[in-house]
């Protein structure tokens, strides 16, 4: 394959010991800073998955787990020397969330902003004001959640008096 005219060679070095010379792993480290590394299997909230037998487990697909690690609200617990992506309990609980949220038409934002709402809530050591306003944005989410199920019942009920006309039109226009 023949260069582009004008084009400088890019130079490539490890992130951790700054060789230039040598193979590199998708990671960035160079092949000998990558086989020393002591990359995790479990940690203590259990075994580490890949990105694929997560996204299989809670029915997601590959690209939209990326994408949501890319938006800061799922992040791997740790990659394998070959740089794929190794998911905990933890993450897989919030995509889980994420799943819940999405279809009540919650943003990113909103989704970051409960999952670290509820994440500080549960590691504790919060002072009174703290935690009370915690407490307090968890109560609006908790409204906010309740009136967009309120709203998607009112669309169910529509959508499915829809159903009962067009059934009636069946039998009646039918056979």
């Amino acid at each position: 394959m023949a260069d582009k005219p004008g084009a400088r060679p890019v130079k490539w070095s490890c992130t951790v010991c700054e060789r230039s010379d040598g193979p590199f792993a998708p990671s960035g480290r160079c092949v000998a800073c990558e086989a020393s590394l002591d990359i995790p299997t479990a940690t203590e909230a259990g075994a580490l998955r890949q990105i694929g037998d997560v996204a299989n487990l809670v029915g997601l697909s590959l690209r939209t787990v990326r994408h949501y690690e890319d938006s800061g609200l799922v992040l791997p617990a740790a990659r394998t020397p070959g740089g794929f992506r190794l998911y905990d309990g933890q993450a897989i609980d919030r995509l889980r969330l994420i799943m819940k949220m999405k279809p009540l038409g919650f943003t990113l934002e909103e989704m970051r902003i409960l999952i670290e709402t509820r994440s500080r809530l549960d590691a504790g050591d919060l002072d009174e004001a703290e935690e009370r306003e915690l407490r307090d944005r968890l109560a609006m989410f908790t409204a906010a959640a309740t009136e967009k199920v309120v709203q998607l019942a009112e669309q169910l009920g529509i959508a499915e008096s829809f159903v009962a006309q067009l059934q009636d039109d069946v039998r009646r226009f039918g056979d």
